[in-house]
């Protein structure tokens, strides 16, 4: 499915990016083109402007002159005396086919009314046209014009031939195709990673789900099971003292209802519908709460249970109060799970000068410890540090819980390793909620 999604994303992208870079090439070209052939067109006319006031100025046209011009301005000349083709004009071989100089004068005199062979009254002045004309398979700049000449009059026709120009737009267009293909083909390799990176968190989020959901289905099928079996057995009266059936369905069922009760506070977090209520709280005055709430606990493990407040008053801290006991709840518990009978775990508060008063809570025991391989690893779900553990209270969620309530508000849980061993827990509340 990813995979498909994977070519799907890329495909959308190298699609949209190939007609933004289509639109643009367009837009490029077209001005580009413009200019090419306006610069042709000055170029062309700035030409004819040399030529005819030469021929106007010359007493004769020789054949040299009119070859010199041919090859200097990149057109082919026509010239007339009197309606008449001057004579060595009529020994060139020229490219330009008879019926294209015809087609030339016809549209001359059609559209300008400029008539080579029957000019009527001349002006003093030369007079000259311009247009574009096609024939051959070609396109051409021409130009018709008549020239005065004491009684009579000269006739020019100009043909430039635009097949020069048009390879210099086609390269131009080549070049900007090829130009845009390797920029698609960089993008497409840009845009493969880059919906790859943006798809991995996506993908290892699929897989802690199913592994969630695998894990979740392996713990709540173990107190099912057992359940469901000390129901048949009360049905078939296998045994005496229902009473001790009884008591085992209802500790399995406490303990699904609390994994299902980690679930949906997982889920909620998940989907980002969890929520706070923030309010002033004193936190030295809510640890010695807890502290008392978890005495009794502590007493009946054997554990010796302390806490170390700061001298100095404790600034207030904006957060809420039920979300902070769950945390310290899970975090507490935890400690009295792993450390043996005769430990020690402590519950602190204090602030760090370091950090400008920054307000921290710890919890810390001195059972066996994390390895450092393994300390991020117990924030995942249903990671346990000990698989033999017997404790069946714990199923792995309860880290993962505390880290969502944590982030819930801004502060960041840290753990470290406690001096002389152990494991110590460490919430850091930013500036930010302290007053």
């Amino acid at each position: 499915m990813f995979r498909k999604l994977h070519l799907q994303l890329t495909a959308l992208c190298i699609a949209i990016t190939a007609l933004a870079l289509a639109v643009l090439s367009c837009i490029c070209l077209f001005i580009s083109e413009s200019g090419i052939r306006k610069q042709e067109q000055a170029s062309f006319l700035a030409s004819l402007d040399t030529m005819y006031q030469n021929m106007e100025q010359q007493t004769s046209l020789s054949h040299t002159w009119v070859r010199q011009m041919e090859h200097n301005h990149q057109f082919y000349l026509r010239i007339t005396d009197n309606g008449a083709p001057l004579f060595f004009q009529e020994l060139d071989d020229v490219s330009i086919p008879q019926q294209l100089w015809t087609s030339a004068e016809e549209k001359a005199r059609a559209d300008f009314g400029v008539d080579l062979k029957n000019p009527g009254t001349l002006s003093v002045l030369t007079r000259h046209e311009e247009f574009s004309l096609s024939g051959d398979g070609q396109h051409y700049r021409a130009s018709v014009g008549l020239i005065p000449r004491g009684s009579g009059y000269i006739g020019v026709t100009v043909l430039q031939p635009l097949a020069q120009m048009e390879r210099r737009i086609l390269r131009q267009r080549l070049a900007f195709l090829l130009a845009d293909l390797a920029a698609l083909a960089l993008l497409g390799v840009f845009f493969w990673l880059f919906t790859q990176k943006m798809l991995r968190p996506l993908i290892e989020n699929r897989k802690k789900q199913m592994q969630f959901v695998a894990s979740a289905s392996h713990e709540l099928r173990s107190p099912l099971t057992v359940i469901l079996s000390n129901v048949a057995a009360v049905r078939n009266g296998a045994m005496e003292g229902d009473a001790h059936f009884l008591d085992v369905i209802d500790t399995e069922g406490t303990r699904m209802s609390r994994l299902i009760s980690d679930m949906l506070q997982l889920a909620g977090a998940d989907n980002h519908s969890w929520s706070i209520r923030p309010s002033e709280v004193e936190m030295d005055t809510l640890l010695l709460q807890v502290w008392e709430q978890f005495e009794p606990l502590a007493a009946s493990r054997g554990l010796r249970w302390e806490i170390s407040l700061p001298d100095a008053p404790v600034p207030r801290c904006a957060c809420d109060e039920e979300r902070i006991r769950q945390l310290l709840s899970i975090l507490i518990e935890n400690a009295f799970s792993y450390t043996p009978s005769g430990g020690c775990v402590k519950l602190a508060l204090f602030s760090t000068p370091a950090r400008r008063d920054c307000l921290c809570i710890t919890v810390s025991d001195n059972g066996p410890g994390i390895p450092d391989e393994q300390k991020k690893a117990v924030f995942e779900r249903f990671q346990r540090l000990d698989r033999s553990h017997t404790d069946k209270t714990h199923f792995g969620l309860g880290l993962c819980i505390a880290q969502e309530i944590a982030r819930l508000h801004h502060a960041r849980i840290t753990l470290t390793d406690t001096p002389g061993g152990g494991a110590t827990f460490t919430v850091s509340f930013p500036l930010s909620l302290l007053s």
